[in-house]
């Protein structure tokens, strides 16, 4: 038998004809496409390329002032953690205040309170019970027992607790409700803080802070410390305002929109004064559009944007801006 050659030892070599022929008999399409292939690596991607130009640009029109209609009213921020801990540490405090008793001048406090309530409640004159909690409160601030009015405060909001979830459960108002909570019913009625099925809008820590506020204001010591609402309890308090502000009229039309509008004016003023993050210039620039005042409501957004000239509100400050400018010149 002929020894078979060594794959592995056997020189590779060109062999002319084979090759000519596969040449002659190559596709046409082969034949044109190796005629490209010079070219062709230049060009590979540039769909993706095309995309990202394009995205490039989308982005860059976007961020170019354009004026646009006043729709943004900047709500604050709240730390929910925060208000967590305030309600686990106040419900301690009236754990404590139930399990260690009161003195007798805290206690002349409490009742002080819970009477202005019952006159509040049934609309009677509340001028002399006003004077008389802040008399008593008072006194026990001579006796250095501010901590006992904060015990007292705690156990007075989770009564107040209890006596809205029994409202809420048979719809009735209750003598615990009205010497705790006052005209609270009546007033939140009218400002429109009750749903469909007649449950409080309102969640727990708002309704505390409400609380605080109004037991604060009884006292005396709304600016207060230890009296006085944190910041996070004061942006609580005017977040809730501003979405459900307090009705100054009934009217479900056009003037209740005014008037709502004008209490969220008032509230976004009142907001800015104790919280330096909030950009009131860019509400009031909204509200006051809203309220048909234009002029002011540019001079609102110049405002922002002398403080604030780059930022979360800029572009939009921007285009808000450029939008009243054009209202003002058009009227």
């Amino acid at each position: 038998m002929p020894k078979l050659p060594d794959a592995q030892n056997t020189p590779l070599r060109r062999d002319d004809e084979v090759v000519k022929k596969l040449g002659e008999e190559a596709p046409v399409g082969l034949a044109s496409a190796t005629k490209r292939s010079g070219l062709r690596p230049h060009f590979e991607g540039y769909e993706l390329g095309l995309v990202t130009v394009a995205m490039v640009l989308s982005f860059a029109l976007l961020a170019l002032p354009r004026p646009s209609v006043p729709m943004t009213l900047p709500l604050p921020r709240v730390n929910h953690a925060e208000a967590h801990r305030s309600a686990i540490q106040e419900r301690a405090l009236a754990a404590r205040a139930e399990a260690e008793r009161l003195p007798f001048e805290v206690r002349a406090v409490g009742e002080a309170l819970r009477h202005f309530g019952r006159s509040s409640a049934r609309g009677d004159d509340t001028g002399h019970d006003q004077e008389d909690i802040r008399a008593r409160v008072k006194t026990v601030l001579a006796a250095n027992q501010a901590p006992l009015l904060l015990r007292l405060r705690a156990v007075q909001t989770q009564y107040f607790f209890a006596a809205l979830r029994q409202f809420e459960q048979d719809g009735k108002t209750n003598t615990e409700l009205d010497e705790l909570g006052g005209a609270f019913v009546a007033h939140a009625r009218r400002s429109g803080w009750f749903d469909s099925a007649g449950k409080l809008l309102p969640d727990e820590a708002t309704l505390r802070v409400l609380f605080r506020v109004r037991w604060a204001d009884l006292i005396g010591k709304r600016a207060v410390f230890p009296f006085s609402p944190s910041l996070n309890e004061w942006r609580i308090y005017y977040r809730f305002l501003l979405d459900h502000p307090e009705h100054t009229s009934d009217a479900a039309d056009a003037a209740g929109e005014r008037a709502a509008d004008t209490a969220r004016l008032r509230i976004a003023t009142a907001l800015g004064a104790k919280d330096p993050d909030y950009p009131t210039d860019m509400a009031q620039g909204y509200l006051l559009y809203r309220l048909g005042d234009a002029g002011a409501a540019a001079t609102a957004y110049r405002r922002q944007l002398g403080k604030f000239p780059t930022g979360p509100y800029a572009l939009l400050a921007q285009n808000y801006l450029i939008y009243t400018l054009q209202s003002v010149g058009s009227e």
